[in-house]
């Protein structure tokens, strides 16, 4: 707890002093990494801060609905920074915000907030906390050390933000990473005002048709191998083409098998013009970050993924396949 309280209070300091600050999340954000970077921007406006915040390549109509949405620079950097300090949220490596350089190398301080088991620490101050649900959850620890006795606590918006990517990252509070921590903070989240009801509609009962006829494809090519403990599904170009949809209309798919008795591994592999992406989920029986290391992804024990180029999505149906049965081949 000590060496945490220090290491934020490191960074407040760092915030106070700096003046133009440059804000992003990871690529082809989720609502852990648009979630901080808005709260993260509001906060920093609220201190009298000039902030760049930035977004790539796009953000997915699932978090349109976050305030302040309309701050965020989406896919477009500045043509001549001039920033001091820079924060990179939920980036494992300085170059999962995209290409960052001519901002990076601008900046007298680079301050890297992350919660993956496995991430570098490029920044000039690094705080890495593999045990937090979620970044959101390591931004509410730092509000808590803005003051002592009368700490700088999120707006209601900025609790929004923060919820959301709380919510996001632990799965609605299932995932194993539910601590007792993660519960605190989202009790005080919605305390400050978050508005759980808008976030809970729109992100998880909200589908549009094409997404739902593209659901009901992906199950319809659902394939069971290793004595049922591992689901595969591809999505090829020509799926996508049928239904007028793209790969991030697939929200949610991957962890529909995990429902199946028996499967302790999902994965939603997706043919792109320039690429194929997999996304991997787990029952909690197999770390699913260790699978996705070897293809050079990474992520969560339960939720991870990867991108592979110069490779057939059957190639690397195939490759994966042979890495999962050597995961689950020894589970009863």
């Amino acid at each position: 707890m000590k060496n945490r309280e220090e290491s934020l209070q490191k960074i407040w300091e760092a915030l106070r002093a700096g003046k133009k600050f440059f804000i992003a999340g990871h690529l082809n954000p989720d609502g852990d990494s648009l979630g901080c970077t808005l709260a993260m921007t509001s906060l920093l406006e609220r201190l009298g801060k000039t902030v760049y915040a930035y977004a790539a390549p796009a953000v997915g109509n699932d978090l349109k609905f976050l305030p302040g949405l309309s701050k965020i620079h989406v896919g477009i950097l500045p043509q001549q920074p001039v920033v001091d300090t820079v924060l990179l949220l939920e980036c494992s490596d300085r170059q999962r915000g995209g290409d960052l350089e001519s901002v990076l190398t601008q900046a007298t301080t680079l301050i890297n907030i992350d919660h993956h088991l496995v991430s570098d620490a490029y920044g000039t101050l690094n705080h890495i906390d593999s045990k937090a649900s979620s970044t959101a959850e390591i931004i509410f620890q730092l509000y808590e050390q803005s003051d002592a006795e009368q700490p700088l606590l999120p707006t209601p918006d900025e609790a929004t933000c923060l919820y959301t990517g709380l919510v996001t990252d632990t799965g609605r509070f299932v995932h194993s990473n539910t601590t007792a921590e993660a519960l605190r903070v989202g009790s005080a989240l919605v305390a400050l005002g978050a508005n759980v009801d808008k976030i809970n509609q729109v992100i998880y009962f909200t589908k549009s048709y094409i997404e739902l006829k593209l659901l009901g494809r992906a199950l319809e090519k659902m394939e069971m191998r290793f004595d049922n403990k591992y689901s595969q599904i591809i999505l090829t170009q020509r799926d996508f083409e049928t239904f007028g949809a793209t790969p991030a209309q697939t929200q949610g798919i991957v962890s529909q098998p995990t429902m199946i008795p028996g499967v302790e591994v999902s994965a939603l592999i997706k043919e792109e013009p320039d690429k194929v992406s997999v996304n991997l989920r787990s029952r909690g029986g197999i770390d699913v970050s260790r699978i996705a290391q070897t293809f050079g992804g990474g992520g969560h024990a339960r939720a991870s993924g990867f991108k592979i180029t110069g490779k057939t999505v059957n190639e690397v149906a195939d490759d994966l396949a042979k890495t999962v049965y050597d995961a689950v081949k020894d589970i009863r």
